[in-house]
């Protein structure tokens, strides 16, 4: 923008480079405030027509509609490149490339435009041909990007621009369809193949490591949530996955891993609570750890509402500085916690799950607690069972949906004779989120109580949220 305007070539002085509205009004409210306090009477009005005035125009008016006739103008090339740079971790390399790629096609020069992108591409592995139609559209329209893929698909298959995910093969879909499906050995070829075309796609690498998770290579499954956090730093599914990871211990039996199901959160936490030391819980406190400090950033907002939980590219800059990065990352935190027994939280100061497992006591019940199970449990003549009259559907979280977890859930209750439901406890649970979100509907359920004979009676049942992703 010049600093000089269309009413005065010589104002007072000259609107800022990226002069905007709620720049001047908040100006104008500041000198209203110092004004007043020599001149009580001064209006808004008057201290906005001399802030106009200083700026070379004949009214606010004017002022505001001349601000706000540039600012719907196109930014210049260099806005628009350091725009695409504060989105994507872009370096001075890929900056020059860029400039350098667009330079040579407004002169007609196609093979050096190429031959530049080739060095964005190099410099940023992400960058795929979708990224270049991207910035060549924006600058010279469609005829010319035509222009250049015409020219770009005469060239040999090694000297072309990498392909948009469009153009690649469907490795990736096809690893998500196997795993989908079970055949989890499929989904980490398909997962590889994909990252050989695309070696930064978050996804696979996410997808990936969930894949050898399930097959229990759980050492390749932490390298490749390593390899992710490489590209994306602050991935918080990763950190949460390598949070779950550590708490897989490497002296488990053999016998017990082949048994062991990822997916049972009581499972995961009985086999941890009966093999892990104190000491062994330490790398996946330290994750939580994090996922708490994410959770509690204090430095300035930056908002984005198109924040997703995976995103498929590399992020760069300060996440934490966006709300929903936090909330994500306060949610995963309490996930991983649920996995951590009571006396090992206490042991490194962290707060106790709210969850409570129904995990069978190995010390005999006393001869009276077994007449009262009599009564509940083995349905005794003229007993009329609980009717539930309402419950919720439990909605997935956003990493259940993203880790596609299945399975069922199944809670235990002390249905009371007055119509209280309390006792909760975990008969089996699913991770995630899943069992909390359970739990919170559970408490929410409407029964009609057990009744003996005629009489309401106090029960302990069983209730059942299924999940097929």
């Amino acid at each position: 923008m010049s600093k000089k305007t269309p009413a005065n070539p010589d104002p007072a002085r000259p609107l800022p480079e990226r002069a905007n509205l709620e720049h001047l009004k908040k100006e104008a409210k500041q000198r209203l405030k110092a004004m007043r306090l020599d001149n009580p009477g001064v209006t808004l009005s008057a201290v906005q027509l001399t802030v106009a005035r200083e700026y070379g125009f004949s009214s606010w008016r004017s002022l505001i509609a001349y601000v706000k006739s540039q600012s719907d103008k196109k930014p210049q090339l260099i806005d628009r490149l350091r725009a695409i740079s504060a989105r994507t971790p872009l370096h001075q390399a890929v900056l020059d490339g860029a400039i350098g790629g667009l330079e040579a096609i407004g002169k007609g020069d196609y093979q050096t435009a190429v031959a530049h992108f080739r060095q964005v591409e190099i410099a940023y592995p992400a960058a795929t041909i979708s990224t270049f139609q991207r910035i060549v559209t924006e600058e010279f329209g469609e005829r010319v990007w035509r222009r250049l893929i015409a020219y770009i698909k005469s060239l040999p298959d090694e000297a072309q621009l990498q392909p948009a995910d469009s153009d690649v093969s469907q490795a990736y879909n096809d690893g998500l369809e196997a795993a989908g499906k079970g055949d989890y050995q499929t989904a980490v070829a398909h997962f590889r193949r994909a990252l050989r075309e695309r070696p930064l796609r978050i996804r696979a690498h996410y997808h990936l490591g969930r894949a050898l998770i399930r097959l229990r290579l759980y050492r390749e499954a932490f390298t490749a949530f390593e390899e992710l956090l490489k590209f994306d730093p602050e991935n918080l599914p990763a950190h949460y996955e390598i949070g779950k990871l550590y708490l897989t211990a490497s002296n488990y039996p053999r016998k017990l891993l082949s048994k062991f199901d990822p997916e049972n959160l009581l499972a995961d936490y009985e086999i941890g609570a009966r093999y892990l030391s104190p000491q062994d819980y330490a790398d996946a406190i330290a994750e939580y750890r994090w996922l708490r400090s994410q959770s509690e950033s204090s430095i300035g907002d930056s908002y984005d509402s198109n924040y997703e939980l995976l995103s498929d590219e590399p992020r760069g800059g300060n996440l934490a500085r966006n709300p929903f990065h936090r909330a994500y990352a306060a949610e995963l935190a309490f996930y991983l916690l649920d996995l951590i027994p009571p006396q090992i939280a206490e042991q490194y100061g962290l707060p106790s799950s709210q969850i409570i497992f129904d995990v069978p006591s190995k010390t005999p019940k006393d001869p009276d607690r077994k007449r009262q199970d009599t009564l509940i449990d083995d349905q005794p003549e003229g007993l009329k069972p609980m009717t539930i009259l309402y419950k919720e559907m439990v909605e997935y979280t956003e990493i259940a949906r993203i880790n596609r977890i299945k399975g069922s859930i199944v809670l235990s209750a002390f249905f009371s004779a007055n119509g209280w439901l309390s006792g909760i406890k975990v008969v089996r649970g699913l991770p995630d989120g899943l069992t909390r979100r359970a739990i919170n509907v559970m408490k929410r359920v409407r029964f009609t109580p057990a009744s003996l004979n005629g009489d309401p009676v106090s029960v302990r049942g069983n209730i059942e949220f299924d999940f097929m992703a």
